[in-house]
């Protein structure tokens, strides 16, 4: 788990230092900073980062930033919040036609940004075969997945944390919750197993119980009424019942005896 990584791209020194100090205290990661739309090129090919965060305006650059948005997106696509100084009509026409989900004034509150950032996560994944939901915790609090393949994003707050598929042990059902375990850490967030499987509908997840979900990647052996899960140095044993055995084993590769 890991928390969303941004490319800043601003030609302004100062404007970009103070954004990358305000963000990463919010939880977000800046894969890098670039001035240019060559050193923005660059980074992408290295980094992919989850979002980018382009000034439109990029002084001595052989693109500007609405350029640079569909020149980054033709490679991969992925979510882009414009950045501006100023809200001349033919900036925002521009940006209206460009791959871009947010539009986002330099002198906007941190606040109103970081909700920008939100909305285009959860903008551009709901076009992606994702769902986006937001389930309300019986104490108030809510969470969204953003879905999209071989990982999602939960949002805890304005921080998102990045989840990849691949790195789930197993998931546990704890009442209104869940609880996503790695190798690395644990996580919980409010929302219902069922909720959860039907917005990661992810092949290797698979239930053995009511209350439990492996990652059948992980499975190193299973015997009855339970799963044993490469876990850290061990295994962990997970509970298999009765109902849902038959579609749990029928998931499962098996080499059959001639």
């Amino acid at each position: 788990m890991k928390a969303a990584s941004i490319l800043l791209v601003e030609d302004d020194h100062i404007i970009a230092a103070n954004l990358q100090e305000q963000l990463e205290q919010q939880g977000y990661r800046i894969t890098g900073h670039a001035t240019n739309s060559d050193e923005a090129m660059a980074l992408f090919q290295k980094e992919r980062p989850d979002i980018a965060l382009l000034d439109i305006e990029l002084n001595g650059s052989k693109l500007d930033g609405i350029e640079l948005s569909i020149a980054l997106h033709s490679i991969s696509p992925l979510p882009i919040l414009f950045l501006s100084s100023h809200d001349k009509r033919e900036f925002v026409e521009r940006a209206k036609r460009a791959p871009m989900v947010q539009y986002v004034l330099k002198s906007a509150p941190i606040e109103q940004l970081l909700i920008a950032l939100d909305t285009a996560f959860a903008t551009f994944y709901s076009r992606r075969p994702a769902v986006v939901t937001t389930v309300p915790a019986s104490s108030g609090s809510s969470c969204a997945l953003y879905a999209a393949q071989d990982f999602f994003f939960v949002r805890q707050d304005y921080r998102h944390v990045r989840v990849e598929v691949a790195d789930i042990r197993w998931i546990e059902a704890k009442e209104h919750a869940v609880k996503i375990v790695t190798d690395a850490k644990a996580i919980a967030f409010s929302v219902r197993l069922k909720s959860f499987l039907e917005q990661v509908p992810h092949p290797a997840l698979m239930r053995t119980h009511r209350s439990w979900v492996v990652n059948t990647r992980h499975v190193v052996a299973y015997h009855r009424g339970r799963v044993m899960v490469r876990y850290r140095e061990g295994t962990q044993e997970i509970p298999l019942s009765d109902k849902w055995r038959e579609s749990f084993l029928s998931g499962l590769p098996n080499l059959r005896a001639d």
